[in-house]
């Protein structure tokens, strides 16, 4: 099948550059993604455990971790907005057409999110008022991964246009899911794995403020280096499947592309390194700020990696079915693309100084009593 041939409204901007906007935002929303998912399960772990133990440091350990949930949950709303926008508008009519035949189980995720952030709300206050907030965690913890499968689903069927009239013919009403592609699990769960790595490097970070506890800081340190390491070979081992699933075709086309090899390597390389820094952290009791930070920019790099790569698998399956994203029509407004990035740099600058004012504030009470 092929695709729908609407005329598309000229691109206002060069492609390689929405490409490359495209695989920044994506980067930083996975990024943002994958701490949400990974302190979800140190919450649940350290509230879990530290209530069963007897242990107030382990439970204001997962308070630590929960209180900030609420604007990882933020980051991660407003970071997924670009990267959907700069989606749309570079293959729409692959992701409008899959987007309208799973369209119930799509236009879920709005209610699903609303969902999940009135969760983290009653997880925090559930822990603050030294009650068991477990349950809230898992359920919160579920629907988080849950949306990760939706996203998955779409963003696989939108490769597909061979099940497309199949689908259409079998339910006109989007009330159907896609299943059966051995591609769309690894993809979930490779970013899920992703959560572990990102969630004990945002553990490791925290470790460091200076006005909790050693024994909060001793857990969280332990727990999210071992997180760290174990996401990072877990990740490894789901980045080979993601791969091994794919087409003969498409590995081929991504093995002789310079640009798709050189980001496998990217991956692979600063997973390992990030990894070993957090396993290096966890069991030597060695932690501090500049070893927290190399760790998130080596994750950082590792996600960069891995969305280049997934974006060289997407091109290259898409080409085979018909459509080339770079054969597009251009019409580049440059002064529209100027002012855009004038305010992305005002942004960047608006977010530092905010980090300035949240550095000087009155540190808050992360000591919860059982």
């Amino acid at each position: 099948m092929s695709f729908p041939s609407v005329d598309p409204i000229p691109l206002p901007a060069p492609i390689w550059l929405m490409k490359l906007l495209s695989d920044v935002t994506l980067a930083l929303h996975f990024s943002a993604v994958m701490i949400l998912v990974g302190s979800l399960i140190l919450v649940c772990w350290h509230n879990g455990l530290g209530r069963n133990r007897g242990s107030a440091d382990q439970v204001s350990a997962s308070f630590t971790l929960a209180r900030r949930l609420p604007v990882l949950m933020t980051f991660v709303i407003n970071l997924g907005i670009p990267p959907l926008l700069f989606l749309q508008t570079l293959y729409g009519r692959a992701i409008y057409s899959s987007s309208v035949l799973i369209a119930v189980m799509w236009i879920s995720v709005i209610f699903l999110v609303m969902l999940d952030y009135w969760l983290i709300y009653r997880l925090v206050a559930a822990i603050e008022n030294k009650k068991s907030g477990l349950g809230i965690g898992l359920l919160a913890l579920c629907i988080t991964m849950g949306i990760g499968q939706i996203y998955s689903k779409n963003m696989t069927l939108m490769l597909r246009p061979e099940v497309w009239q199949q689908m259409y013919t079998h339910s006109t009403m989007g009330l159907q899911g896609y299943h059966g592609d051995p591609t769309t699990t690894p993809r979930w769960l490779f970013v899920m794995c992703g959560g572990l790595v990102f969630g004990g490097l945002w553990a490791l970070m925290l470790s460091n403020m200076g006005h909790i506890t050693d024994g909060v800081r001793t857990h969280l340190r332990k727990s999210g280096g071992a997180l760290t390491a174990l996401g990072g070979v877990l990740q490894i081992g789901c980045a080979l499947r993601v791969v091994s699933s794919q087409p003969e075709a498409v590995r081929t086309a991504i093995g002789s592309h310079a640009l798709y090899t050189i980001s496998g390597i990217l991956f692979l390389a600063t997973i390992l390194v990030t990894a070993l820094l957090g396993a290096f952290q966890g069991a030597k009791a060695v932690s501090n700020i500049p070893l927290a930070v190399t760790g998130l920019l080596t994750g950082f790099l590792s996600a960069a990696g891995a969305v280049i790569y997934r974006d060289g698998i997407r091109d290259m399956t898409l080409l085979q079915k018909g459509y080339d994203v770079w054969q597009q029509t251009e019409s580049s407004n440059w002064s529209v693309i100027g002012l855009f990035l004038l305010l992305f740099v005002i942004m960047l600058g608006i977010l530092f100084w905010l980090l300035m004012v949240m550095k000087k504030a009155t540190a808050p009470v992360e000591q919860v009593t059982l």
